[in-house]
């Protein structure tokens, strides 16, 4: 794709790429979300922040007042309780060992995620622009923090229709980052996250943001699902040509492209991976045996979703379940005649670390922590990365 000139000039204006920089000299970001609410269980001693750039908190949501908040939107007269992912008081001991234990990891509070409502009601006019980030600057203070990671999935589109949206979020959100960029200074740190399809260009203003955020996340999973008519691969590399829905376009090569031909430069794009797979129960066998891109049934966990940890204990070449490699994609599968799992494992993951170092991403990020507890796909990316 040629770039117009105005786009070479917007990501020219927008690198902060060293000169003469290698690979081998490249501080790559290793981003981690860890999970902050009741059911996820972690320890200061479960965290391997030798191996991690960032540390991500999940997740502060924005409550009734327009503020940051560990409390969700409430419907008025409805009590203000903990929703079932948002950050509990007793993590912050916690967090605290973590900051004495490895004082050089940056440790960010991640506000949304899917379903999080609030967001366009706050970033609808300057004054409540004004509470949030106000609240976001004490925020930080209080819980000597580094940053803040916007998860507004998503602006203008809403999820979906999910959750409150309207046409005016996309000038909107760049008036919340210019204003978080303000009030913030330079020492703390400004990310958010991104939808990998095409249309999630068209509702952020990049020229405007980018230059102002350290990071773009790049939620490179959920491709396919429950949701999707055939077993597909959920976080792909690249598209194989047999996928009945290769047209979409739907894998991290084909995303990252996309947001470097808008003229987002490289280096402030981070990959994420996944550390959990997705289930299609009663999947076809098909010709080759191995039930990829096939029809099926339903699912059997909550979700379709199963943590890495479980499936390394449970799934993996054991009862029954034979792991393939897809070649063209670069991500494994599990089949065993009626159940098909799509994840990521050591192997997929070093291959989406090496395709960082090889189109000079910012780095790699994953979603979630204590899916992996073990550090099974932490410790392929780290080591990959610094190779």
């Amino acid at each position: 794709m040629v770039l117009a000139v105005s786009l070479l000039s917007f990501s020219e204006n927008l690198s902060n790429t060293k000169e003469n920089i290698t690979l081998e000299d490249k501080d790559y970001k290793i981003i981690a979300y860890l999970p902050c609410w009741v059911g996820k269980d972690w320890t200061a001693e479960d965290i391997q922040g030798d191996k991690l750039t960032h540390l991500y908190l999940a997740f502060a949501r924005i409550n009734n007042e327009f503020k940051i908040s560990n409390h969700d939107v409430r419907i008025p007269g409805v009590p203000d309780t903990v929703s079932s992912q948002t950050i509990i008081d007793s993590i912050w001991e916690e967090v605290r060992r973590v900051q004495k234990k490895y004082p050089d990891l940056k440790i960010i509070v991640a506000v949304g995620g899917w379903g999080a409502d609030g967001f366009s009601d706050m970033a609808a006019t300057k004054a409540t622009r004004e509470i949030f980030v106000d609240s976001v600057v004490e925020y930080l203070k209080k819980y000597n923090l580094d940053g803040i990671d916007i998860d507004w999935e998503y602006p203008v589109d809403g999820g979906g229709g999910t959750i409150e949206a309207r046409k005016e979020d996309k000038e909107n959100f760049t008036e919340v980052i210019k204003l978080l960029r303000k009030k913030l200074g330079e020492d703390k740190e400004i990310s958010f996250c991104t939808n990998v399809s095409g249309w999630f260009l068209d509702v952020i203003e990049w020229e405007e943001v980018v230059p102002l955020v350290n990071s773009i996340n790049v939620m490179g999973y959920d491709y396919q699902g429950p949701w999707s008519e055939n077993t597909a691969h959920h976080s792909n590399l690249y598209i194989n040509p047999q996928d009945p829905v290769a047209h979409w376009g739907l894998s991290s090569d084909a995303a990252i492209k996309r947001f470097i031909n808008r003229g987002i430069p490289a280096e402030k794009l981070v990959l994420g991976f996944p550390a959990y797979g997705r289930e299609f129960h009663g999947a076809q066998p098909g010709e080759n045996g191995d039930g990829l891109f096939q029809k099926y049934q339903d699912t059997i966990w909550p979700g379709g979703s199963i943590p890495y940890t479980i499936l390394k204990q449970y799934y993996v070449n054991k009862n029954n379940f034979k792991r393939f490699w897809d070649d063209d994609a670069k991500v494994p599968y599990l089949y065993d005649g009626e159940t098909f799992i799509t994840y990521e494992d050591p192997q997929s993951v070093a291959e989406k670390a090496r395709y960082v170092k090889e189109m000079d991403l910012g780095g790699i990020m994953y979603w979630e922590y204590v899916d992996d507890i073990e550090n099974d796909l932490l410790n392929s990316a780290y080591e990959t990365l610094k190779k």
